[in-house]
């Protein structure tokens, strides 16, 4: 199986200028032979929070509400940022981390349709069903899914700390309560602002 680098793409970033670009300038100062990206909610998401404060949703039915949501900011991912791929189903993914890739000198970056992993009649990798799980979560597990060595999560501020201790992060709300336990197990975390790449 192919070397693989997980980037979790704040939903936020959808919304800042220049974001292809900035993107890309991160792309060639870390190459990496296969680099999936999982796409967050953002503002799309945040809607559904909105109509949860003022008319209370069940939480379950939100969650899948959410997830079902990250596949259009995945295909507007997929059309911002240019010259990547976009996996929509599981022989897709497949066919990316397949060992027929390896010797490839070519570069693979493709946005991921999380919804393929996490499906209503799959196990959701033991996640429960509320508003504890963010994306944050989402990329992390799916980090664990493709034994990934890498995970980089890309966001519009820096980490409150230098993201040693993950568990604290949580606590500053900078990533959700259930990711430190689902990123421990990934050999290398890393935290980019990327409002500073110009």
């Amino acid at each position: 199986m192919k070397r693989v680098r997980v980037v979790k793409l704040g939903g936020s970033l959808l919304t800042m200028p220049n974001l292809k670009q900035k993107f890309q300038k991160w792309l060639r100062e870390n190459p990496h032979p296969l680099t999936l990206i999982i796409v967050g909610g953002g503002p799309v998401v945040e809607a559904v929070r909105l109509v949860h404060l003022a008319n209370p949703l069940s939480e379950e039915f939100a969650h899948w509400v959410c997830i079902d949501l990250l596949q259009h900011t995945a295909r507007i991912a997929h059309q911002v940022l240019g010259n990547v791929d976009l996996l929509e189903t599981m022989a897709d993914l497949q066919q990316s981390l397949s060992n027929s890739n390896v010797n490839s000198t070519t570069p693979i970056i493709a946005v991921v349709q999380v919804a393929i992993c996490f499906a209503r009649e799959n196990p959701n990798m033991r996640l429960p069903e509320s508003w504890d799980v963010t994306s944050d979560s989402l990329a992390a597990a799916f980090c664990n899914m493709v034994a990934a060595e890498e995970l980089v999560v890309m966001k519009s501020c820096d980490a409150p700390s230098d993201g040693s201790d993950l568990a604290s992060l949580a606590d500053f709300g900078f990533v959700d309560p259930l990711f430190a336990g689902l990123a421990e197990d990934i050999d290398q975390v890393r935290f980019v602002n990327l409002q500073k790449y110009e």
